[in-house]
């Protein structure tokens, strides 16, 4: 992504023009994924490039006896910094105005692993169920760079050190490249192997490793070359038109773009491919300006479906396509051009060095601080911002509760829900999915019930556990839930949510094997209707600078009207069977007689964009579950 000094080894303006194919085929991919599918290959080639580059450089200073490792990374930070710190300030200001707390929170985030270059590493720790989607990441891109600086934090020390033991270089580094390469093809983690370096230094590898052999390679005829080049730029090429998200990346596949750009920057010099096309003045401008268009055309993209609800059209892509190639262009030509005729480390490194620090120390301060809920340009939306807490919220998990149902489970799964309102023994026990624990406050915090001790906990539909098809894990979640309530005579009350929208005649049948196996005389179980879904995140639903109200944020009544049929069903089926059961509708509180809305009063009734009840949709469910309990269940009320 960066152009090597031309003064350090010989300058190949066709590497520069291998560049430009490379960063087109990325930016096109994030611009249209769906017309250029694996144009995301684009990144394996940089790797490539820069393990060749860099490589190149490090062999010729090391033979020369002029290398110090201190004077490499002050070169990395001259070449890197200029850019990178333009677009994190941009990042920075413009998520100011346009960002909402949460989001603006997490950008903190990463704008701090930005400066330490440790973006791969909190995005691999946060994957996940709930993650945000990627789109709405501004600094997703820079996962890159820092597998590439973790890779050069190592790897002249790498090369000092076969060098002192006079080991073969070339030897020790397909050693590298086989324990790097060969765990791909075995991980049953392709997030850890997309974020992580250890499994990446293998393509960096390759390029250094034809770095150090291309000296052997220089005796081909032109047919030879001309051939080899064709084939590398169809191996590119072909990938990035034949390649999905879906396929295992990176898995042996990536070895086909690889195996290109090898026989591109080796087997290719002087072909006509190299010579008359990667080396014209159009392909190497676009690979001189490849660095600052990859850092800026992310977070235009980004921010775009941001603001627009992840729904940017295509004439408003086309046109932050044009605006990254000229934010691009003046960034080479007023910032990285300028800063290359400063020679001092006193005037270019340390200040490059205690910029980019000084922004990820914004950033994680902007992180801890929530996102500056109080920024100026928040006041608008402040009241609905405190509804949107995102799926893990501050009901996930108490101290009360975890320290009274220990279990192992609670690290099993990727999150646990335990929630208990007073250390003493429940009331009343919710049971379910994330569909369930979003009821808690709807009788914790509700003044209308007795004082009820609620307790809500684990993580699962109702059904599973009794479901054949139940790993090991969610079978023991409903042993540990059946033994809480059988231990616990207090319990009065079971809530069980989270159900199926659209149940089978198999699940009703798993539904009434739970329901019989925690059945009691002196318990009342009361089933929650299924809730209404959204098809959009809710934050569209608020104005923010640049983008009014959406107007897509009523729900079709016709949504409703098959949800309370398919509940109908199953109603009636398990009345049948257990004619004691009770019954809830929550959906209430979005629907009136002709429309349904995920807004009211002006504020969310979802808090995340996985159709999670805010807090205030949940106590607005207590009241009106407080209104039904008068007739059908009086004892809990005041």
């Amino acid at each position: 992504m960066r152009r090597i000094s031309a003064m350090t080894i010989k300058y190949r303006p066709d590497i520069d023009g291998l560049r430009a194919v490379a960063v087109f085929l990325v930016v096109v991919y994030h611009a249209f994924p769906s017309h250029l599918t694996g144009g995301f290959i684009g990144v394996d080639v940089f790797f490539v490039i820069s393990g060749f580059l860099i490589t190149s450089i490090i062999s010729k200073e090391i033979k020369n006896g002029k290398f110090t490792v201190i004077g490499f990374y002050k070169r990395r930070i001259d070449r890197i910094f200029p850019s990178l710190i333009i677009v994190m300030m941009f990042v920075f200001v413009f998520g100011w105005f346009v960002l909402l707390p949460d989001e603006y929170k997490q950008s903190g985030k990463m704008l701090a692993a930005s400066s330490v270059f440790m973006t791969n590493i909190v995005l691999f720790r946060d994957v996940g169920y709930f993650d945000i989607s990627s789109n709405l990441k501004p600094l997703l891109h820079l996962w890159s760079l820092g597998i590439e600086e973790q890779f050069y934090l190592a790897f002249p020390l790498i090369l000092l050190i076969i060098k002192k033991t006079k080991s073969s270089v070339i030897f020790v580094l397909s050693i590298l490249i086989v324990f790097s390469f060969l765990p791909n093809l075995y991980t049953n983690s392709p997030d850890r192997a997309f974020y992580l370096p250890q499994y990446r230094m293998w393509e960096l590898l390759s390029g250094s490793i034809l770095a150090l052999s291309i000296h052997k390679i220089t005796y081909f005829n032109k047919w030879i070359r001309n051939t080899l080049s064709f084939i590398g730029l169809i191996l590119i090429l072909a990938p990035s038109f034949v390649f999905t998200n879906d396929m295992v990346f990176p898995g042996w596949i990536i070895t086909i773009p690889i195996l290109g750009s090898i026989l591109i920057i080796g087997f290719g010099k002087n072909s006509i491919i190299n010579n008359y096309i990667l080396s014209s003045k159009i392909f190497v401008f676009m690979g001189l300006i490849s660095f600052p268009l990859y850092l800026w055309h992310w977070p235009l993209f980004s921010f775009a479906n941001i603001i627009s609800g992840n729904n940017t059209n295509t004439s408003t892509m086309l046109i932050l396509l044009a605006a990254s190639v000229m934010l691009s262009i003046f960034t080479y030509k007023a910032v990285e051009t300028p800063l290359k005729k400063i020679r001092s480390s006193k005037f270019k490194t340390i200040p490059l060095l205690l910029s980019v620090l000084s922004i990820g120390i914004l950033g994680f301060v902007t992180y801890i601080q929530n996102g500056l809920p109080d920024r100026s340009s928040m006041e608008y939306v402040r009241n609905a911002n405190e509804q949107l807490t995102g799926p893990m919220w501050q009901y996930t998990q108490n101290k009360i509760c975890m320290e009274n149902y220990k279990t192992e489970l609670s690290h099993e799964f990727p999150w646990w829900f335990c929630m208990l309102k007073k250390d003493s023994e429940p009331d009343m026990i919710i049971i379910g999915n994330s569909y369930a624990n979003h009821l808690y406050p709807a009788f914790a915090l509700n003044r209308n019930l007795k004082n009820i001790n609620v307790l809500s906990i684990g993580k699962s539909d109702p059904t599973i556990g009794v479901d054949p098809n139940s790993n090991t894990t969610e079978k023991k979640q409903a042993i540990f839930i059946d033994e809480i309530i059988r231990n616990s005579p207090s319990i009065k009350y079971i809530i069980l949510s989270g159900l199926n929208q659209r149940p089978t005649e198999d699940y009703i049948i798993r539904l009434k094997k739970r329901i019989g196996s925690i059945n009691k005389e002196n318990i009342k179980i009361i089933i929650f209707a299924p809730h209404l879904i959204i098809k959009q995140d809710i934050k569209t639903c608020l104005g923010r600078p640049l983008r009014g109200v959406s107007d897509k944020c009523t729900i079709p009544i016709d949504d409703i009207r098959v949800l309370r049929a398919n509940f109908k069903l199953m109603q009636s089926s398990l009345t049948k069977e257990f004619p004691s059961l009770l019954f809830f509708d929550p959906n209430d509180i979005f629907c009136d007689e002709s429309a349904c809305s995920s807004i009211k009063n002006g504020l969310p009734l979802y808090r995340d964009e996985y159709s999670h009840l805010s807090q205030y949709a949940s106590e607005l469910i207590g009241v009106n579950f407080a209104e039904w309990a008068k007739i059908n269940l009086p004892d809990i009320t005041e």
